[in-house]
């Protein structure tokens, strides 16, 4: 009975991690914008039936466009982190010094999970300009509300 018990276990435990190693990769696959431009294009090649010379002028318009989407994609995910940071800043305010520790720890965990976790690079692409946005990576920019220009 429990070698039964036991096997069942191992069993939906290699069941988990296949699992999560193939959502990962479909993942990848979705985001990657080269792998996108190469989807489309033989897409279009065999819904379309494009020519030869049609597949060269079609070709760099998916590649720009999907390195255009990436690049989009980054900038908000600067933005998000941003915004995120901020909220962690007025959090932080609201509490005790040995709760402000403790919310540290948890970031510090947090940004550690997403670094080993994060999205993959674009793949065949150039690599990204500047570095690559993070929770804590730059400082979020002081935002004049209407109360901050009344005390002035």
């Amino acid at each position: 009975m429990l070698a039964l018990v036991a096997l069942f276990a191992l069993g939906a435990a290699t069941g988990s991690v296949i699992t999560l190693k193939v959502v990962k990769r479909a993942i990848e696959g979705r985001t990657n914008p080269e792998r996108m431009s190469q989807s489309l294009l033989g897409e279009y090649q065999r819904r379309l039936k494009l020519t030869p010379e049609q597949v060269d002028k079609i070709k760099p318009i998916l590649q720009r466009t999907g390195r255009e989407m990436w690049e989009l994609r980054t900038e908000m995910a600067g933005r998000t982190f941003q915004v995120i940071r901020a909220s962690h800043e007025e959090i932080a305010a609201e509490l005790t010094p040995e709760q402000r520790e403790e919310f540290a720890r948890l970031n510090k965990e947090m940004r550690e999970r997403y670094r080993q976790q994060g999205p993959p690079g674009p793949k065949g692409l150039p690599p990204m300009k500047g570095p690559r946005p993070g929770v804590f990576s730059a400082p979020a920019p002081k935002v004049e509300t209407k109360d901050t220009e009344k005390s002035k």
